[in-house]
Parts: C-alpha cells; structure tokens; sequence
C-alpha cells in the first residue's frame, strides 16, 4: 500500500489527491493502519542488558554470574515461549561464560511452557541447544550437559540436537550429556536429589529460583555449603 502510493505520487498520479479531501484523507488513514501494523521487535541482546542495568550494574561484562542469570531469567518468563531461542543466542552473545546457565534457565522456561506437550517441548528443546551451540560452538558439550540436567526427561531431544549441530563434538556431547554430575550454576540446588538439583516440579520461572553462584560456577545451597 504505502509503495503502490508512493509511486502515484512519484508519477504524479496521486497529486490530484490533494485537491480532492476525501480521497486524501482516505489515503492518509490507509497509511497509518499500515504503519501501525508493522511489528516493532525488540532486540534481545538489548532486552537482556536492560534487565542486568535494571539491578545497577552498568557494564554487562561486569555483571556477577548471579546478577545475569537472573536478569536472564526475569526477561524468559515475559518474552514469547517461541522466541527463546533467539533470547539465548543473545545472551550468549553478552556473556559467552555463561552458556550453559543460560541454557538451563531456557530450558526450564520451555519446560514451564509445553510441560504438558512432550513432542512442543522436545522441538523447544532442540531449538534452544541449536541456537546455543550456532551462538557458542566451542560449548557444545557443556551446552548439552546443561540442557541435560535441566530437562532430564528430554535427554534425547537435547543430545540429538546437540550432535546434529556439532557432530564433530558427538562423542564430547555424549559423555557430557549423560553425566550425573552437574557444576553448573542454575535454579533451586537440592542436596536431596541424587544429581544434586531439585526437580523443580511445583515451583515458579522467576529470579528468586536462582540460587547464589559461587566463583567456581557451582551453586551453593544452605543444604550444601560451598567446600573450601
């Protein structure tokens, strides 16, 4: 609409227009409903940068891990479930180190999503490992070990994921994903689960789930306090 009207007044076709109101205006309000109906999409990487400054750090570099990840996970909880991924390569983007905490917190949002449709999930799933290992190709192990222990039951969905976008780190991923053991710095930590992280199951995506970090990314918990 706005080309079609812009080449009438380039050929000079639609100067008569202005001669005529109604037909002005008519054309004036067809532009702005065209205007208006253009998405206006945020930037993720911004977003993010944003939620960390919001908790006064001025320098995303120099956030505290704790600091953001839970920016992170304050901004999965009100982006679009199907825009995960592209919120996880922009973290990734910010902080590389911290690429396996920022899966695990997708994960879990993904998880929150389409708890109750496995096949959503699973597709969800793939999406954030893919988007990780494309943003952090190095991390391909660790990214899988992550999405592994956060998402246990979906396991499958991420090694496939994770080999199919890495597949020179198959073996890497394999052993990384099948591990019980996870130092990672994510959500509730639980000495009360064999893999050392609770299930989660009744509790809520928010800041508050995120445990403190400690220097060694290991999450410490008054269950578990940090060895020295």
């Amino acid at each position: 609409m706005l080309a079609a009207l812009g080449v009438e007044l380039a050929l000079g076709i639609g100067v008569n227009s202005f001669h005529r109101p109604k037909t002005f205006l008519r054309n004036l309000v067809l532009c702005g409903c065209v205007l208006l109906a253009v998405p206006v999409l945020a930037n993720p990487a911004d977003e993010i940068t944003r939620a960390v400054k919001a908790n006064g750090v001025s320098d995303v570099s120099q956030a505290r891990p704790q600091q953001f990840v839970k920016a992170f996970a304050a901004v999965t909880v009100r982006v679009e479930p199907r825009d995960l991924p592209a919120y996880v390569a922009g973290a990734i983007n910010l902080r590389a180190d911290l690429t396996p905490n920022v899966v695990a917190v997708a994960v879990k949002a993904a998880m929150k999503n389409w708890e109750t449709k496995p096949q959503l999930l699973c597709a969800m799933i793939e999406r954030i490992v893919r988007a990780a290992i494309a943003a952090n190709p190095d991390a391909a192990a660790a990214i899988a070990k992550a999405g592994a222990s956060a998402a246990p039951t979906s396991r499958s969905c991420v090694i496939s994921a994770a080999i199919a976008a890495a597949p020179q780190a198959k073996d890497q991923i394999l052993e990384a994903a099948m591990t019980k053991t996870v130092p990672l710095a994510f959500l509730t930590f639980s000495a009360a689960d064999a893999s050392g992280f609770s299930s989660w199951g009744g509790g809520n995506l928010s800041p508050a789930n995120i445990s403190q970090v400690g220097g060694d990314g290991i999450v410490n918990s008054p269950e578990q306090p940090p060895s020295h």
